[in-house]
């Protein structure tokens, strides 16, 4: 691992990065909709994309590329470099664009540094709000300048639950039939629309957890971090394997088990 001081300075520079590109998001979100003409679309046509996906992506590869050349890259708009240092940065620049197109508050930038065994760095940043969550592996997580951590104790008919839903029709069917069987299992679901509010959520306590059976692997790298450092359960792998599950601790066991009794 690299030493501490490291860390921190690769933390300053997401923080950095992704408050610019918050800024520039901001300023174009004053003139976009969602019937932009420069809104197109994706893996489905409920699934866009807009140029201010883009011009966010390119500045905060550009910044990485002028603070570290040998750094890799893995956005979702395309960036893609191969690493040279054993550091890749892992790059959401607009995680909820529905919602940003919309003009909702619940769209954010989040940017992950990652080594061989996983998010080194997390940063998540939530322009409308001015909040930043942020984490380095072994230090804790925080929300702005305050620590988190101690989550709530509950148990799983007491625990508020956020989801997130694929953006294709035939996988939302699916995902829908799951919410047939945890509906009358917790206290409440909420979709908030970007996977890394939805894993800070879990961090600060503003939610009890966070699963998504579908997911990529920028919506993810920084914010479950983030929930990981704050105390959360954390659960990829063979259970999830597209997918993810946060949970506090004592909410993560029994709502495994109800997610994983149907298979998506």
């Amino acid at each position: 691992m690299p030493a501490e001081t490291h860390l921190v300075d690769l933390r300053e520079l997401a923080v950095r990065l992704a408050h610019t590109a918050g800024h520039e998001l901001l300023a174009r979100q004053r003139s976009l909709s969602i019937d932009a003409a420069d809104v197109e679309t994706k893996s489905s046509a409920s699934d866009p994309v807009s140029a201010a996906d883009r011009a966010s992506e390119k500045l905060i590869t550009d910044g990485l590329t002028a603070a570290r050349p040998g750094d890799g890259l893995l956005g979702e708009e395309g960036a893609s470099r191969t690493s040279s240092t054993g550091l890749t940065w892992v790059i959401d620049p607009l995680d909820g664009t529905v919602n940003y197109l919309y003009g909702r508050l619940d769209w954010c930038v989040s940017i992950a540094a990652e080594d061989d065994h996983g998010a080194l760095v997390g940063v998540v940043h939530q322009p409308r709000t001015g909040t930043t969550w942020s984490a380095v592996r072994g230090d804790g997580a925080y929300r702005d300048d305050q620590r988190l951590g101690a989550l709530r104790r509950t148990e799983l008919a007491a625990a508020l639950v956020s989801t997130g839903f694929s953006y294709l029709p035939e996988r939302r069917a699916e995902q829908a039939a799951i919410l047939q069987d945890l509906l009358p299992a917790v206290r409440d679901v909420r979709r908030g629309g970007s996977a890394a509010l939805d894993l800070c959520s879990v961090a600060d306590g503003t939610a009890d957890a966070y699963y998504e059976h579908l997911i990529q692997p920028w919506d993810v790298a920084a914010g479950a971090l983030i929930a990981r450092e704050a105390g959360a359960t954390v659960v990829r792998g063979p259970v999830f394997p597209h997918g993810i599950l946060a949970a506090a601790p004592t909410v993560a066991a029994p709502l495994q088990e109800l997610l994983t009794r149907r298979s998506v």
